[in-house]
């Protein structure tokens, strides 16, 4: 049987201590396919081949790559988010799919204040406003506070809960919607969603993407959204409908947007592109050093606990792990 583990995690230390040279240690053979564009499931089928672990980005897992790649036993997902992969179909092929909680909540939440604070202090525009050889102080770019603003977060988990502590610390009114909470942070206000649209001067998402959160902000959203105001989003980019925010956004209704996730990536074309206060990165908040470091030494750890017949402590689908 091929112990070949293929890596489309795109910064994989092939020779690092706790990562490549525990797996050549194992005896295993790893093969490198990074993911720097979109793939179908039948090319990463057909890159997978006979592997027996993946090491995962965010590549298409379903049922037609299980089918193809029986010999596949887990895959472990460098991040938390597993929307991209078929967790039923994986656990009917006898795959154990495993993610890294824990690396990198702090520098999406990190990411996220960013954002808000670039766009509220309109530091993007100003920076191009000195390159075009302008210097308007106290003029049309005049940015705001976020001391005293209102910024609404959709979800609450450990990475909301991280940002909210960094939104109170700047004096920051933090409101919540959360369908899963009863309680509300302390600190925060517990709303529903038209209140939260209403009264927020910016709104950050930190769900994760389901069939209940798909499309969640569209054109009636927005439009309920305070004038001049803006959303961040560096949780998934299937909960922002683009082409509605675009159109809000060329409307003058809502001021800007910071995106780190998108429906498509690499998103190719987009009216996006067009406006110089949508601020965009590529899938980066949850990226650092020390996060890098923590998810390919836990991805690393996954698939050989796996394939050494454990349990990975991060595993998704524990019932997939077959005698």
């Amino acid at each position: 049987m091929s112990r070949d583990v293929v890596v489309t995690w795109p910064v994989y230390d092939v020779d690092g201590e706790t990562t490549g040279a525990l797996l050549e240690q194992a005896g295993l053979n790893i093969r490198l396919h990074p993911r720097t564009s979109n793939r179908t499931p039948a090319e990463l089928a057909e890159i997978l081949g006979d592997a027996v672990a993946v090491i995962a980005s965010t590549d298409p897992f379903d049922a037609s790559v299980f089918a193809a790649c029986p010999n596949l036993k887990v895959i472990a997902r460098t991040g938390v988010g597993v929307d991209a992969i078929d967790v039923p179909a994986a656990t009917q092929a006898g795959v154990v799919v495993a993610t890294t909680p824990g690396a990198n909540e702090e520098a999406v939440a990190d990411h996220a204040l960013a954002m808000i604070l670039t766009l509220q202090r309109r530091i993007g525009e100003n920076d191009a406003a000195i390159r075009d050889g302008r210097w308007d102080r106290a003029g049309d770019l005049t940015p705001s506070d976020l001391y005293g603003a209102t910024v609404g977060l959709i979800g609450s988990g450990v990475i909301g809960r991280a940002v909210i502590r960094r939104l109170q610390a700047f004096g920051t009114e933090v409101l919540v919607y959360d369908p899963f909470l009863e309680i509300a942070p302390e600190g925060t206000e517990l709303v529903d969603l038209p209140t939260l649209l209403a009264r927020s001067d910016a709104i950050t998402v930190h769900a994760p993407l389901t069939d209940g959160t798909r499309g969640l902000l569209g054109a009636d959203e927005f439009a309920a959204m305070k004038p001049g105001s803006f959303v961040v989003n560096v949780s998934r980019g299937g909960i922002i409908d683009e082409a509605a925010l675009a159109e809000s956004i060329r409307s003058g209704h809502l001021a800007g947007a910071g995106l780190d996730t998108f429906e498509r990536e690499p998103i190719g074309d987009s009216p996006l592109l067009d406006f110089p206060t949508v601020l965009m990165s590529p899938h980066i908040a949850g990226l650092s050093h020390r996060s890098i470091a923590a998810m390919t030494e836990q991805a690393t750890q996954a698939v050989l606990d796996v394939l050494d017949g454990r349990l990975p402590v991060s595993a998704v689908n524990p019932e997939a792990l077959r005698d």
